[in-house]
């Protein structure tokens, strides 16, 4: 039997590596059992470029050499993925490590001398003039590739001439400078000093450490972690600043060297989204004000505040103390959510935390936060920073839904079509947090009004800060894109600017600080331009699916996992729709805004009915039979 225990915050000093038992960091070794095996696989990649290269000027001669072509060049790019997601992982075990540094830049080097010897392809196929390429992919030779040789051709009037296209291959190594000094300042040489909990214990900060202070019920302590964390950015803002001006300048150049109307556009036209998606989402959110403001208002009253302050956003409502959750109580716990995805997933799942799919802990160096990644053919593994919160129980679950799309992808299809876009992948993590959050709540009875609370404050957290804020910074993007496609200048104060103005519309009457000001220079999806949209429409979509699995069954259950099956067979769009949701239309984003609404009045009829207030016989507030 699992327990759980009052939270509380990690003390002393962040071990190192060597310190964590083994069973709990990740298994590299599907893709490579050591770096020797790294290092011989990298030695072979001249040798797969020359290959690939082999076929220069005969790409068009006849279905049988372009597939003889392709075939060639998925198998250079099958390994290079495996020599790149290798070495970033070890890179991110220890961002400071030197030798795990060096590794990954060889990968970078090995992927841009790849990039630039490939750069021959799209422009040498679009040479041939329509008809003839269109004769050429309608080959049955060429049916493994159809759908990619069909949206080459879609592609057609964003690709440059071959001389182009190779010096924008060449440029990359330019263009990836902001991203990779921002990581660098962000993950390595940033320090946060050291300040007490509300016990007193003195504890090194860290992002993680930050995180689980904000949670604290005791406001001075999240007030100091707060000015603490905050103070490392803000005497960095004008480094921060040049760095994500340069970033978006770097992306209008890469839009308009190709010929997009602007950066937002050539950032969509990749999943085949129209800015339709993005408008519609940024519309319905600003329009639905004010239920934030209710949410805001609850919020303000439970906490006894006469206004929030940015520190008081992420401190659970209930009433009792958070529970803390060892990392396989809180396992079991995810896979006990996930019983409507059906016994298959479940088992694989579990396997997959049995394997050592997770790297748990939080460690001397370590990149901060969570995701999910891996290798074609390899199992997939997960970055996790446990703390222990219900946060990260579903944050966990969040990364095994990316985890489990990659693992059924991967079964399903070929290399070419295994990978996803972000914009599905973000609805197959959130699936299983609203689904997880369904599951507990349905373990809870009516009367047992605080426990619901409890999960209900949960959701409405990570809705809000899945769709509202990120839909926030999807507009930031937008505006701050949008002045220097008109040649305006980014400084520190007009970034700062925009970043508040937002703020107070989607975030109404929190207290606006300097560090809310300067908060766009904490973000790293800024680096990934017009990326963080996605989470939004992904949490609105997997409501949708997430609904359908739960009201029709068996039927939509099996529509969800030839989704996940299905990886990058067809747009996103296409296949969300054979799934069952339609993001083209509002529909999907008011469901979730009225589901979000729905969870703000019952939190709003729990605090009316004075449940909160009474205590039970064992500790617990109780509402009445």
């Amino acid at each position: 039997m699992t327990t759980e225990t009052a939270m509380k915050t990690p003390s002393g000093d962040i071990p190192t590596r060597d310190q964590i038992a083994l069973a709990d960091t990740w298994d590299l070794s599907g893709i490579y059992p050591d770096e020797t095996a790294w290092n011989a696989d990298a030695t072979k990649m001249p040798d797969l470029i020359a290959t690939a290269v082999a076929h220069r000027g005969a790409l068009g001669e006849s279905p049988q050499r372009l597939r003889q072509a392709l075939d060639d060049i998925m198998a250079l790019r099958q390994t290079l993925e495996r020599l790149r997601v290798y070495a970033m992982l070890r890179r991110d075990e220890n961002t400071a490590d030197s030798n795990s540094l060096s590794r990954y830049e060889r990968s970078v080097a090995l992927a841009i001398e790849a990039a630039e010897s490939l750069a021959f392809v799209e422009p040498e196929l679009l040479a041939l003039d329509a008809e003839q390429f269109d004769a050429l992919r309608s080959d049955p030779a060429l049916e493994p590739y159809a759908h990619m040789l069909g949206d080459l051709a879609r592609r057609r009037p964003h690709v440059r001439s071959l001389e182009i296209e190779e010096i924008l291959a060449q440029g990359a190594d330019v263009a990836r400078a902001p991203s990779d000094v921002f990581t660098a300042l962000d993950n390595a040489d940033m320090s946060y000093g050291r300040v007490t909990d509300e016990s007193g214990n003195e504890i090194e900060l860290t992002k993680a450490r930050q995180a689980l202070l904000l949670r604290s019920k005791d406001r001075a302590t999240r007030q100091r972690a707060y000015e603490a964390f905050s103070k490392a950015y803000l005497d960095h803002k004008h480094t921060l600043a040049a760095l994500h001006g340069a970033s978006v300048r770097g992306d209008v150049f890469q839009a308009r060297v190709r010929d997009y109307p602007t950066a937002r556009e050539a950032a969509l036209f990749d999943d085949n989204v129209p800015t339709a998606v993005y408008d519609t989402l940024v519309d319905s959110v600003r329009a639905a004000r004010p239920v934030f403001e209710r949410y805001m208002e609850l919020r303000r009253k439970l906490l006894g505040l006469d206004q929030l302050a940015p520190y008081d956003l992420l401190v659970p409502l209930s009433p009792e103390p958070e529970a803390q959750h060892e990392y396989r109580a809180g396992a079991d716990l995810v896979l006990g959510g996930l019983d409507l995805l059906g016994e298959e997933y479940v088992n694989d799942l579990r396997a997959g935390f049995h394997g050592r799919w997770v790297d748990v802990h939080e460690t001397k160096g370590k990149r901060s936060g969570a995701y999910s990644w891996g290798a074609y053919s390899a199992p997939p593994v997960i970055l996790m920073n446990w703390n222990g919160t219900m946060n990260d129980v579903f944050t966990l679950a969040h990364e095994a839904g990316h985890a489990m799309h990659s693992f059924y992808s991967d079964a399903n299809l070929p290399f070419h079509l295994a990978g996803y876009p972000i914009f599905l992948a973000e609805i197959a993590s959130t699936v299983n947090e609203v689904l997880l959050t369904w599951s507990l709540l349905a373990q809870t009875p009516d009367h047992d009004a605080v426990t619901r609370f409890a999960i209900l404050d949960r959701f409405a957290e990570t809705y809000f800060g899945t769709v509202v804020r990120q839909t926030m910074f999807a507009e930031y993007e937008q505006r701050v894109h949008a002045l220097a496609e008109a040649g305006q200048p980014l400084t520190l104060d007009v970034l700062s600017d925009i970043y508040a103005e937002l703020y107070a519309t989607y975030l109404p009457t929190v207290q606006i600080d300097d560090a809310v000001r300067i908060n766009w220079g904490r973000v790293p999806h800024f680096y990934r331009a017009f990326y963080v949209y996605q989470y939004a429409t992904g949490m609105s979509a997997a409501i949708a699916l997430a609904r359908a699995i739960r009201d029709e069954g068996e039927p939509a259950r099996q529509r969800y996992l030839r989704l996940l099956a299905s990886g990058g067979s067809d747009y996103p769009l296409a296949l969300l729709e054979q799934a069952g949701v339609d993001l083209t239309s509002p529909e999907p984003i008011a469901a979730g805004l009225a589901e979000f609404e729905t969870i703000v009045s019952e939190m709003e009829d729990i605090v009316a009915s004075g449940a909160l207030d009474r205590p039970s016989s064992n500790g617990r507030a109780k509402a009445d039979a």
